[in-house]
């Protein structure tokens, strides 16, 4: 796209209009504005596909309306849509209108994150047997490291959000009306098998997990949290397929 054509079908720049046919400027201009809001449709389009909880939670009207100033300011750097709105968190952070729902933008950086690990590389992951055994031929299991998948990440918010995004995506558990937003919540994100996923888990068990994926061992990395408990910890990210290796520290 060059930049004549892209200034007029982003910034109202008449120049661009020499090159189109027509016998008048307004019939020029009238057929370009059909192209100009069909790109700026498909556009709005993709930012709802990409952030349908966003667009949810504050209606499609208001969504669309952001969505619309967004664009005028951050064009696709790439054809690839799936790619489009890595900053459009940052975008609602500053955004004036959206200060009345101030989750806002840390749920579009959530929908964002999750939509990266789904298009993220998988890595194989140990299941529970493998994972007993390890336990098993070592004297001291306090002294192993767990790797955990590349696509594991901790994310922290001082609004509900994870709660937030689970009730629209799990219709059957929490409503949205027994939520308190602003709830501070720390998350686990990680891929499951196609999809990026979300759960919601304690401060310590955020803490246990960063340690982890330090290259701390078992011991090093338990917080000194007395309400922590090792065991379920453990058998969380056993059941999250989050485990890639277990070996023995150094001595």
């Amino acid at each position: 796209m060059n930049k004549a054509f892209r200034d007029a079908l982003f910034h109202q720049d008449m120049a661009f209009y020499e090159e189109i046919k027509g016998h008048s400027g307004e019939e020029k201009a009238i057929r370009f504005n059909v192209y100009r809001n069909n790109v700026y449709v498909s556009l709005i389009d993709a930012l709802a596909d990409i952030f349908p909880v966003s667009q949810t939670l504050v209606g499609e009207e208001f969504f669309r309306a952001m969505a619309r100033e967004y664009l005028q300011k951050n064009l696709p750097k790439t054809p690839i849509i799936s790619e489009y709105g890595a900053t459009f968190a940052d975008f609602i952070h500053a955004f004036e209108p959206s200060k009345s729902v101030p989750f806002l933008g840390d749920l579009a950086d959530l929908e964002y994150k999750l939509l990266t690990l789904t298009h993220a590389q998988e890595y194989p992951t140990l299941e529970h047997e493998q994972i007993s055994a390890a336990f098993n031929n070592t004297s001291d299991p306090t002294k192993l490291l767990l790797g955990l998948s590349p696509n594991t990440s901790v994310m922290s918010s001082c609004y509900a959000i994870g709660s937030l995004y689970l009730a629209h995506k799990q219709p059957n558990g929490q409503s949205v009306a027994q939520i308190t937003p602003h709830n501070s919540e720390y998350l686990l994100l990680s891929k499951s098998f196609i999809y990026g996923e979300v759960y919601i888990i304690s401060e310590a068990e955020a803490v246990f997990i960063q340690r982890l994926m330090q290259n701390k061992t078992l011991e090093q990395a338990i917080p000194d949290d007395a309400t922590f408990d090792t065991g379920t910890s453990l058998a969380k990210l056993i059941q999250w397929k989050l485990i890639t290796h277990v070996s023995e520290a150094d001595a």
